[in-house]
């Protein structure tokens, strides 16, 4: 257990210096949100791709289970709604869409390596396609020409694809151009914390029951697809254990974006972030026990 804490504690410890930051300083973080997005994730993604030989197979195992799970707990969400006569199109997005990239690279890099952020990528691809695609056609019913035009602004989806292609082909990276996307690419994990960290400082809890049951339904209902998946498609190792572990992390932070950028259960929806957010820190080390 001490060695499980020394590997989560570091990760939350840095988004408690972002939550304190943001309380202090009320800083606009979307320059360094900005420069995360446009160069640290797209190098972090092209890098990861390149650190393990891809087999398309596991691959596309692992891109299975990941909308399996994120469509599954919104079929799960939208029968317990109708269940209990409740209507709650906001909070779709925090139920189903985990944070694929702030927790779990950090402590997935800690624990497995480049091979287990290697499978953190993969499981990243389909989830950041669906947050700008299916998301935000749940959350705003906008037309889907507009959510493809969102998807086609992401710089690390076409990062994660060159260098899966590139992996595919066999070609091989110079180190000339590896190296400096290295280096940049060390800067994500620090900056995703701490910019997770600020987002949390200026949420309030709303509507706890609703909120409890949300959360509940980010979390169970996410990891019990997760082994249902893992057994579904025969992953082993590393692969089996990431996708457990991305099927019960916390609400995504980017959730709650959305849902104050289109008026829809934005304070709802930040709670169930937050609380996800902090039930992880009880969740991860008992995952982490049970897979390593």
């Amino acid at each position: 257990m001490f060695d499980i804490l020394n590997i989560i504690l570091p990760t939350f410890i840095v988004i408690v210096v972002g939550y304190v930051f943001g309380k202090i300083t009320r800083m606009n973080m979307s320059a360094v949100v900005d420069v995360v997005f446009y160069l640290g994730l797209p190098a972090l993604a092209f890098v990861s791709m390149q650190s393990k030989k891809i087999v398309l197979l596991d691959a596309a195992k692992v891109w299975t289970s990941a909308v399996i799970i994120v469509l599954g707990c919104g079929l799960v969400a939208w029968i317990v709604f109708k269940l209990l006569r409740q209507r709650h199109s906001g909070l779709f997005l925090p139920i189903s869409l985990m944070n694929s990239v702030n927790i779990p690279f950090p402590i997935i890099f800690f624990v497995y390596g480049e091979q287990g952020l290697f499978a953190a990528i993969l499981f990243y691809i389909p989830t950041s396609l669906m947050v700008y695609t299916l998301g935000i056609y749940v959350i705003s019913a906008t037309h889907w020409k507009e959510s493809l035009k969102e998807v086609l602004k992401i710089p690390a989806m076409y990062a994660a694809i060159g260098g899966l292609l590139l992996n595919l082909l066999d070609v091989s990276v110079p180190e000339l151009v590896l190296g400096p996307l290295s280096f940049i690419s060390t800067m994500v994990i620090p900056l995703v914390l701490l910019v997770l960290g600020s987002n949390l400082s200026r949420v309030k809890l709303t509507s706890l029951p609703t909120t409890f049951l949300a959360s509940f339904l980010r979390v169970g209902v996410g990891l019990v697809l997760g082994f249902l998946v893992v057994n579904l498609f025969d992953l082993t190792g590393v692969l089996r254990s990431v996708v457990i572990l991305n099927s019960a992390m916390p609400a995504a932070a980017m959730t709650s974006m959305l849902a104050t950028k289109y008026d829809n259960e934005a304070e709802l929806v930040s709670s169930v972030v937050l609380v996800t957010t902090l039930g992880s820190l009880i969740v991860i080390p008992f995952l982490l026990r049970m897979l390593t």
